[in-house]
């Protein structure tokens, strides 16, 4: 009489770890890009709600918003990179308005804002990306450039106003 062997054939074996392969290969960056936009957000949106209170009480205590900084001019200083850079020591016009940074002071974006008049111009990342137009009274918008995957050719933007403080996104996890 024979005995009945039990197990899995090589074939059985090869045809599982190939379809586990593929399933991987298919959730890890999903997995990935999420844990980026999750990293991202989770630093813009108290930098944001932070510069949004100072730029509240400058134009409280002096009747109009601080002088705008630009689209281009992103601090900290230079294109963004997927590692986080120290924030501190804080430029001029942010220690203008008060900003002050707790916490962990390093960062992966770069921050700015853009301030303006009625009918003032506004920039071609807000324009463009975000669909802002100025308008008929002061107002400013805050922005920030993030590289969350590390090619330097894709970036996270983040996007908020005087009108609107909600966090728009445009193409968030690069």
């Amino acid at each position: 009489m024979r005995r009945r062997q039990s197990g899995f054939t090589l074939l059985e074996l090869v045809v599982t770890m190939a379809a586990v392969s593929i399933l991987a290969a298919i959730a890890l960056p999903s997995f990935f890009g999420e844990t980026r936009k999750a990293k991202a957000i989770s630093e813009v949106q108290p930098l944001f709600a932070d510069l949004s209170v100072r730029l509240e009480q400058y134009i409280q205590e002096r009747g109009v918003y601080p002088p705008t900084i630009g689209e281009g001019t992103l601090h900290p200083a230079g294109t963004p990179v997927a590692t986080q850079r120290p924030i501190n020591p804080l430029p001029t016009a942010w220690q203008d308005i008060k900003v002050r940074i707790t916490g962990n002071d390093k960062v992966y974006c770069g921050y700015t804002w853009v301030s303006g008049r009625p009918g003032d111009a506004v920039g071609p990342e807000a324009a463009a990306r975000f669909t802002f137009t100025a308008p008929s009274t002061d107002w400013y918008y805050l922005l920030a450039k993030c590289d969350m995957d590390g090619d330097p050719s894709a970036f996270s933007w983040y996007f908020a106003s005087s009108l609107d403080p909600t966090i728009k996104r445009s193409d968030e996890g690069r």
